[in-house]
């Protein structure tokens, strides 16, 4: 089968972008398909070279797939970016090869309107990451709508899903045709041996933004290393600059999230609020897979998987105090929630990994 992986978003190895794409691209090569990568047009040659063992790369997509709806307009850049988008998005979609599956692993409503808009194209399928604020009908909800109708009109053949259950829920009530599936995440572990028994290692892991709480971990990490922990910082771009204290360890992008996970006793997500009302984390998954405790932030999609799975313990503000006050509750009763951590990656596991991801992508070929 000829497969078409098309991401807006596959611009550098930090985020969830290069790992979806890498792990998808593998796995369908080795499976006996041939695929192609089609990624935004400045993207870095790393990236191209790390994906071009599994088939062709191009530097395709004009349009940033980050790029605020405020620089276009001050009252409707979201309309209008969604329309200039569309428009390039059609252009740029007339280069791409025939494929008999186009997949787009961070599907956004432009890129399926644009989908729409081409007459003849294969069967589409698209991953969400995100929750554009259904409930609150937002702008991006009625535009997410829009493509949604649209793709139904112009009858693409599409399918709609996500990893997590939490955005599934909020999606049912705006899709035109209520499919909208529930994919397995592409997550492998493995767990580790066993549960970890004391609370020494604290890591801050991923692509650290402003809305991952950057600006807190020189506070908080001088706090920790003040109270006897070592810190493992893992910064996906290479941008972070913390204490050089012996007991802080500094990592880039690394190959193998996982591996990183495993090395601490305790993730903390250090995430903004409101930030990630909406939306899902892939380090969280990651400690899911790995059966590692977390600490993440209540009233967001991490914070309910992290109660739902019982696996560590959340913090109602991302202030350095807040977050420190749950990291000492953690570590008042490491065992029983290390302990809890563990026993879920084998849950986990039996419902999820890259092999099931890829799978059921190819059954709506």
């Amino acid at each position: 089968m000829r497969i078409n992986i098309l991401d807006a978003g596959l611009r550098n190895v930090a985020g969830h972008h290069f790992e979806y794409d890498r792990k998808l691209a593998k796995r369908f090569s080795e499976l006996g398909h041939e695929v192609r990568v089609y990624g935004y047009a400045d993207m870095s040659d790393q990236v191209e070279r790390e994906l071009l063992g599994y088939g062709k790369v191009e530097k395709l997509f004009r349009s940033f797939h980050y790029e605020f709806p405020i620089g276009k307009d001050r009252y409707a850049g979201e309309f209008i970016l969604y329309d200039d988008h569309t428009r390039t998005l059609v252009d740029d979609l007339k280069q791409v090869e025939e494929a008999d599956l186009w997949i787009w692993p961070t599907l956004l409503a432009q890129q399926l309107n644009a989908c729409a808009q081409l007459a003849g194209v294969a069967p589409v399928v698209g991953c969400i990451h995100e929750d554009p604020g259904i409930e609150q009908r937002t702008a991006g909800a009625m535009l997410w709508r829009h493509a949604m109708v649209e793709a139904q009109r112009r009858r693409l053949r599409s399918t709609l899903g996500t990893v997590g259950p939490e955005i599934r829920h909020r999606f049912m009530s705006i899709l035109p045709d209520g499919r909208f599936a529930l994919f397995p995440e592409p997550h492998d572990g493995p767990a580790i041996p066993e549960a970890k028994t004391s609370l020494r290692r604290i890591g801050f892991l991923g692509h650290l933004r402003l809305d991952k709480g950057r600006d807190l971990l020189g506070p908080l990490t001088n706090r920790l290393i003040s109270e006897g922990y070592d810190i493992l910082v893992q910064d996906s771009e290479d941008r972070m600059k913390v204490s050089e204290h012996p007991q802080v360890e500094l990592l880039g992008h690394v190959d193998n999230m996982r591996d990183a996970v495993a090395r601490c006793d305790l993730v903390v997500l250090s995430y903004d609020v409101d930030s990630y009302r909406r939306k899902g984390s892939g380090i969280l998954s990651e400690c899911l897979a790995a059966g590692v405790p977390v600490v993440g932030p209540f009233g967001t999609i991490p914070g309910q998987i992290i109660e739902q799975w019982g696996v560590g313990q959340l913090f109602a503000h991302n202030t350095e105090a807040g977050i420190f006050a749950a990291i000492q509750s953690v570590h008042r009763n490491y065992a029983l929630i290390a302990a809890s951590a563990f026993r879920a990656a084998s849950r986990y596991a039996r419902h999820n990994g890259t092999d099931r991801f890829a799978k059921a992508l190819l059954r709506f070929a």
